[in-house]
């Protein structure tokens, strides 16, 4: 059935921080309650793990570890720099570490990654067939990594990926506890509440969808968007995932700077995964461009003034209302600048839709 729309767009962020809290929820346009006890987390803890630097943060990350390393991958794929991920993983239970991993059972090849893993001391499952463990998520003692690099060559190597570092105990501790529940029974929704940390926000679930609305509701200055995916349907008039593409048009309509890359690879391409969208923000004349053809560009980052939400959702009903998934937010003007950086770099090299 289609969703009915928002009844008053112009109150989203205030409904939405209302409704689930402002924890989950701080950016621009969202009013912080006096009465939440919201634990400070330093920005600069967080750091850009975009594009080949992430193989690099996450052996890091996996090598220090002293106690802890627990990995939520919707692929794993033993081949090339991945197997050197892998083994880090092995290495780590050899020295004592609990080392666990929970995949998404969809991909046949996932299997063999497990086996090797399991054949080096490393506790493994497969989540269940009744959902779609979309993750790429990584704890390692206080370290989280979280994005929308999955664990294969192409990722690793080729792809434009976009994935962040929190070296950060109370942002990981609430990613672990979403971890143990997920690795209890891997099919309901953790009933986790919000993490209840500011600026720096841990995003599960079905919080990414409200928390990207409300960001892209309260920009006033500036907004980027760098998307693999963006499923808007006509025939489901006020989803969420048409809503925030028709806001992308509301925020250019009241002269916020808005400018979107779009992927173009030969699978998005071929199967219009983002000709609708790109007609509709072309129509708005929101200012659009398809991401360089050398790569696909895989990532899922949005950029609203000064917040940025990273994660591994793409706009799809699927991603925003059935997959288990895992985003960071974060509200800081240097790693906001930093994605601004990185995404004129890919403006740069795309071409006119």
């Amino acid at each position: 059935m289609p969703i009915p729309p928002f009844p008053d767009r112009a109150l989203l962020p205030t409904l939405l921080c209302l409704v689930l809290g402002a924890a989950s929820l701080h950016c621009a346009g969202c009013p912080t309650r006096p009465d939440d006890p919201l634990v400070p987390v330093d920005p600069s803890t967080v750091r850009m793990a975009n594009d080949r630097d992430f193989a690099v943060a996450a052996r890091e990350a996996i090598d220090a570890a002293t106690d802890r390393v627990h990995v939520i991958e919707y692929v794993i794929y033993d081949s090339g720099p991945v197997h050197e991920l892998l083994q880090a993983m092995v290495d780590a239970a050899g020295r004592g570490v609990e080392v666990k991993v929970l995949a998404d059972e969809e991909a046949d090849d996932t299997e063999q990654a497990l086996s090797f893993l399991a054949s080096g001391g490393v506790d493994v499952s497969l989540d269940s067939p009744d959902t779609t463990t979309h993750n790429k998520l990584i704890v390692a003692d206080d370290v989280t990594l979280v994005g929308s690099h999955n664990f294969s060559t192409s990722a690793f190597s080729y792809n434009y990926e976009a994935s962040l570092r929190v070296d950060s105990p109370e942002v990981t501790a609430h990613y672990e506890a979403y971890f143990q529940a997920l690795w209890e029974d891997p099919q309901p929704e953790p009933a986790l509440g919000p993490a209840g940390t500011d600026p720096v926000v841990p995003l599960l679930d079905r919080e990414i969808a409200p928390a990207l609305a409300a960001c892209v509701a309260g920009a006033a200055e500036r907004i980027r968007l760098v998307m693999y995916a963006i499923s808007y349907r006509d025939d489901y008039p006020g989803s969420e995932v048409n809503l925030l593409v028709e806001d992308l048009v509301a925020a250019h309509e009241r002269f916020v700077d808005v400018a979107v890359v779009l992927d173009r690879s030969d699978w998005i391409d071929d199967n219009g995964i983002n000709d609708r969208a790109a007609e509709v923000l072309l129509a708005g004349d929101v200012p659009l461009r398809s991401a360089p053809s050398s790569a696909t560009t895989h990532a899922k980052v949005l950029v609203c003034d000064d917040t940025v939400i990273v994660g591994d959702a793409n706009w799809s009903y699927s991603a925003f209302e059935l997959y288990h998934g895992t985003s960071l937010q974060v509200t800081d003007d240097e790693l906001a600048g930093d994605y601004v950086a990185w995404f004129d770099a890919l403006w740069a090299g795309g071409a006119g839709w």
